[in-house]
């Protein structure tokens, strides 16, 4: 399955990473859309936790006194208020879910009438009372606590809010053990997600999310749930995510894993936008043919016959102009039908003793490819990004490093964004 997704991507203009991309783009919106707090009180995350219903997608927690300042006010959304001392929000801590069809972001406020004020004059609209409910917008406030509904930008749901603040912590999600401990707030920013829930809040079609469900059952055994956390270093933001299973613990990885090597991700080019690659082991083919072998037909099982060559990493440097150029490590034998796929996918294809070349047209880019392999050694899977490159969110992030590590039986994902000071 993991191999298929890298062969595949090589068709889709390596729809995989911009995925993964995607889920980067909604953590940093998440950092810039609670940095523009002001200084209060000290928070209370079992409070806020306890406002989000148990059966919410995804929640996260941050600290908001950890977040760096001005990180770019060109990333996605932020508050509608200044990150200023007189917008009344209370820089504690805050949460952020996905409830239904709707996702929100709840806080504390410091003073009520300051913050209406500010979002007043930042968005031009009076706040109005609707029952114990005061709404500006997508904005409602109620007593010292603040919502923005993030998936609108002049709607909330007065009668959501208010269902919101009658939860027991039995019908919270706090009834999650799991996310209970997010409580703890041993990093900047906590969460986690229910995976099912999050590929039908992400309004993927359906042939999208019956392939991405169809993966996370064949890579992971009893996969329900992932957790993640974020924390802030100078200049850089580093995130891990784990796959949970039903129980909480770690969601066993289904494969025999190897790991990426740097010399052969290093011969993929010179210079380029972005580099993914992938480690392949004659023993992870094999169980990829077993787990698809007897069931009819499977672009799999087709896939899975062609790598059979495949030894080794499997990299690949891009351009921003869509072109490539890359390398796979094979046996030596055999390659033939893993060569005409290339071809077919119009690449051309030459063989090098054991490295099997393709590429399309001219790659270059912002980043040296062997700096980019060195990112990547020791890895399962990966994809590194230069700032420069159009699937970054701004001009101001100097990089993106996403890496697949095997880790306690699972398989662990890390981001490491770097920005410019």
């Amino acid at each position: 399955m993991i191999a298929e997704g890298f062969f595949l991507s090589l068709r889709q203009n390596f729809v995989v990473m911009k995925k993964i991309n995607y889920v980067l783009y909604c953590l940093v919106a998440l950092v810039l859309m609670t940095a523009a707090c002001s200084r209060g009180r000290s928070g209370d995350v079992k409070g806020l936790l306890q406002t989000v219903p148990a059966d919410a997608s995804a929640v996260a927690v941050v600290d908001l006194n950890a977040l760096p300042e001005n990180v770019d006010d060109n990333l996605p959304y932020k508050l509608p208020v200044d990150a200023t001392e007189e917008n009344g929000v209370d820089r504690s801590v805050a949460a952020f879910f996905i409830g239904g069809y709707n996702s929100y972001i709840t806080g504390f406020l410091e003073d009520t009438d300051k913050f209406k004020a500010s979002v007043e004059k930042e968005t031009g609209e009076a706040f109005r009372a609707e029952g114990d409910v005061a709404v500006s917008g997508n904005i409602a406030v109620i007593s010292d606590r603040f919502w923005v509904c993030v998936s609108s930008r002049n709607t909330v749901n007065t009668d959501e809010i208010k269902h919101f603040t009658t939860l027991s912590e039995k019908q919270s999600i706090l009834s999650n053990e799991v996310v209970a401990g997010l409580e703890e707030m041993k990093h900047d920013v906590s969460g986690w997600g229910d995976i099912k829930g999050c590929m039908n809040a992400a309004g993927l079609d359906f042939a999208t999310r019956a392939t991405a469900t169809m993966a996370v059952e064949a890579m992971f055994v009893d996969a329900v749930e992932f957790s993640w956390n974020m924390d802030f270093k100078k200049s850089e933001l580093l995130a891990d995510l784990n796959v949970l299973n039903s129980k909480g613990g770690i969601a066993k990885f289904n494969f025999p894993a190897a790991k990426i090597d740097e010399a052969t991700v290093a011969a993929a080019g010179s210079t380029a936008d972005g580099v993914v690659a992938l480690a392949v082991s004659p023993e992870m083919v094999k169980k990829l043919r077993e787990e698809t072998g007897g069931k009819g037909f499977s672009m799999i099982g087709v896939i899975a016959g062609m790598i059979s060559c495949v030894d080794g990493t499997c990299a690949a440097a891009v351009s921003e102009s869509g072109n490539m150029t890359g390398v796979i490590a094979t046996t030596g034998r055999g390659t033939t039908d893993l060569s005409s796929m290339l071809s077919e996918l119009g690449m051309t294809v030459s063989k090098e003793g054991n490295l099997l070349r393709f590429g399309k047209g001219e790659v270059s880019g912002g980043m040296s490819v062997s700096e980019a392999a060195a990112e990547l050694k020791g890895s399962m899977a990966g994809a590194v990004y230069s700032g420069k490159s159009g699937k970054v969110a701004s001009d101001k992030i100097s990089s993106v490093v996403v890496t697949l590590n095997p880790e306690k039986g699972g398989l662990a994902a890390h981001v490491k964004v770097r920005w410019k000071e």
